[in-house]
């Protein structure tokens, strides 16, 4: 499976960087605050992620980071775990419904 290397969100291009943790600033001692699988950088519109990660928890990173990126783009002030929560939860719903997925991806004719 290929890693995405960019994600458009709201119109800014943000590039996803899969790095260790001291490449990125992520935290060296994770901790249930903050387990530090990733960063998402507003200003630079980059995204990193921990590599090591197994898949599942991967890409669960990476939702996590986009609705950062979504929240900052859009003013919102959406607390850490609620972003938490809401990307497993689209993520659940992503992995167990693809036809969905496929139908929102659809864009209308011009």
């Amino acid at each position: 499976m290929k890693r995405p290397a960019r994600i458009r969100v709201l119109g800014k291009q943000f590039v996803v960087s899969f790095v260790t943790s001291d490449a990125a600033g992520l935290r060296d001692s994770p901790d249930d605050n903050d387990p530090g699988m990733g960063r998402c950088d507003p200003e630079t519109q980059s995204i990193f992620i921990r590599e090591g990660q197994p898949i599942e928890s991967e890409q669960d990173t990476v939702l996590h980071e986009v609705l950062h990126a979504v929240e900052n783009a859009m003013g919102l002030e959406v607390d850490e775990e609620r972003v938490t929560r809401l990307a497993t939860g689209l993520l659940a719903v992503i992995r167990d419904n693809p036809g969905f997925v496929r139908y929102l991806a659809t864009k209308g004719k011009k």
